[in-house]
């Protein structure tokens, strides 16, 4: 009779500790959805690198050194021109001390777009040898490219947002969504379908 009571007793106590976790759930989702709604109601004011021609976009903070950054830009390779959705890539300068000089170099390239498949397509290949994005790093920022990057980090830290990648995109039913890290394949569908 005492072991029964003490298996009840457990889950009892399961439940207990699980309890508050279940009840932050929809908290943490609404916090999500007002994240992607700041962010969303300000992305005027940031500078991003397009990939493809659609309408419906999914905007993504990414850092060139970040590893999970290049990731999703591989996983992205499948849907680039092939969807409606066009990917916006806001470069952000925060990770590494070569993050922010590899982002101008990026901003700052007579073609920003090609200068982000470099710096992507030979990830851990840079010239000087160091890991992360393959891009030389800029010896000079200027005044109109270090004004992006702080604009692209200052709506990035207005929303409180943590780590890289962030990907914010608006669904169609209106509401504002987000994820933080990689998507998985079936999560990459959803927001490729949701994406207005």
């Amino acid at each position: 009779m005492s072991h029964r009571l003490s298996v009840h007793r457990r889950k009892f106590l399961h439940v207990l500790a699980v309890a508050p976790l279940l009840g932050a759930l929809p908290v943490a989702l609404a916090q999500s959805a007002k994240q992607a709604e700041g962010v969303l109601s300000n992305i005027d004011k940031a500078t991003f690198i397009a990939e493809g021609t659609g309408k419906p976009a999914l905007y993504i903070f990414f850092d060139p050194n970040c590893p999970f950054c290049h990731a999703l830009y591989k996983k992205l390779r499948a849907f680039v021109g092939k969807t409606d959705v066009q990917f916006r890539w806001i470069p952000l300068g925060m990770l590494t001390p070569s993050s922010l000089p590899k982002a101008a170099a990026i901003l700052q390239a007579s073609d920003p777009l090609q200068a982000f498949y470099k710096n992507e397509d030979d990830y851990d290949f840079a010239a000087n040898g160091q890991p992360g994005g393959g891009i030389e790093p800029a010896q000079t920022l200027t005044p109109k490219v270090r004004a992006e990057l702080d604009a692209n980090l200052a709506l990035y830290n207005s929303q409180k947002l943590f780590g890289v990648p962030v990907v914010v995109w608006r669904k169609a039913d209106g509401r504002a969504d987000m994820l933080i890290g990689v998507p998985s394949d079936a999560q990459l569908q959803i927001m490729l379908k949701e994406v207005r």
